[in-house]
């Protein structure tokens, strides 16, 4: 058949039936040094200054995240205070960022020299737990957003959502992180198409970083328009309310509250993930950019929104903090169910008031029962 061909453009029917089969052979005998090798990526042999920093820094970072977030479970738990939907997925947070110091936890025991030892199925999994608990994390923190832009149209402090959907809600989200963090375990991975494998992560496809940065850079994108609507919606009520009360500072002091919060999340949220997912991007589509160089710094970065979380959604509730110095010095449940923290939540009294109340000096009555993370 090449005789119609020429000699330059011509290959033998051996030759390129052993390429094809080259591209279609599956290497999951291989071991973990050959993905590696074959990427580019640098595979210790032994401990360096660099790895025992970052596995150092990494293990006080796990046991920061685990030790917070079981606490914040534990006193939404014994708070009956906290007996509502937006607590019941602050928990839920909670407990996504408690998976994600376990999963970080066993990477850092798993990683550097002792990358060697691990297969291909070990590899999968220990990626795998770390993408659930990112993505069940950043699934609880578009979770709270979306319920806060409900109730503050609905003028609610709380949602009159059921618990049976908070369950729902609660179900879908593992259910979304626990298939997104599967996904390459199950075929969405380059071991059997060796030339679309990543630099970063050499056991994965790279049209599958692109689908996750991309998941997580919209999810950002939808977090951002939702409490910039909130902010917008909060700053015109409280400008008419102000027109017909004398609450002004008050309502200036909700407003700059309200701001405040959105900026310390949002912020949080682009310093802690935006450096890791513009690199995975940049693994992908600029073959120059020697974006190994940075990854594991990156990664840390993104895992320090686990532990900034509890801090930023439950220490900002006064009684929050209340319930938290209780457990810790072991005193009785009736204390804390018992008394109410002085000043709790000032923002969220002052959106009770001027957000939920209509304006003047009506309803203007303190609801001691309810408190708001917006």
């Amino acid at each position: 058949k090449c005789c119609f061909h020429k000699a330059a453009f011509c290959i033998s029917a051996p030759q390129a039936t052993t390429a094809t089969m080259d591209e279609e052979q599956c290497y999951y005998n291989e071991t973990i040094a050959f993905f590696y090798n074959r990427s580019g990526k640098y595979l210790a042999t032994d401990w360096n200054t660099v790895s025992r920093l970052v596995m150092g820094l990494g293990i006080t970072v796990c046991i920061f995240i685990m030790l917070a977030n079981l606490l914040v479970m534990i006193a939404i738990y014994v708070n009956r205070r906290f007996h509502f939907p937006i607590y019941y997925l602050m928990a839920n947070l909670a407990a996504a960022d408690f998976f994600a110091g376990l999963a970080y936890f066993y990477l850092m025991f798993n990683t550097g020299p002792n990358t060697r030892r691990l297969t291909v199925s070990t590899w999968l999994l220990r990626q795998g737990l770390i993408d659930t608990s990112l993505t069940a994390s950043v699934a609880n923190l578009l979770a709270i957003a979306i319920e806060r832009h409900i109730t503050v149209f609905r003028m609610q402090l709380h949602t009159r959502m059921s618990n049976r959907r908070v369950v729902v809600v609660i179900v879908i989200i593992w259910t979304m992180s626990i298939v997104m963090g599967a996904i390459p375990s199950v075929g969405w991975n380059c071991i059997c198409s060796i030339s679309t494998c990543s630099n970063m992560a050499p056991l994965y496809s790279n049209s599958y970083l692109v689908f996750w940065a991309v998941f997580n850079l919209v999810t950002f994108v939808v977090m951002v328009t939702l409490y910039a609507h909130i902010f917008v919606y909060v700053r015109q009520r409280t400008m008419r309310m102000s027109r017909h009360s004398s609450g002004q500072r008050r309502n200036r002091d909700t407003m700059m509250s309200l701001l405040k919060t959105v900026v310390i999340v949002l912020g949080a949220f682009i310093i802690c993930w935006t450096p890791g997912l513009v690199i995975l991007l940049l693994d992908v589509f600029c073959a120059s950019c020697n974006v190994l160089t940075f990854e594991k710094f990156f990664l840390l970065l993104a895992e320090f929104n686990s532990a900034m979380n509890p801090i930023i959604y439950s220490y900002r509730d006064k009684e929050m903090s209340a319930t938290f110095r209780q457990i810790l010095c072991c005193q009785r449940q009736e204390n804390v169910n018992g008394t109410m923290a002085e000043g709790s939540d000032r923002s969220a009294s002052s959106i009770n008031h001027t957000v939920l109340g209509g304006g003047g000096g009506m309803h203007h009555q303190h609801h001691h029962n309810e408190h708001s993370v917006v």
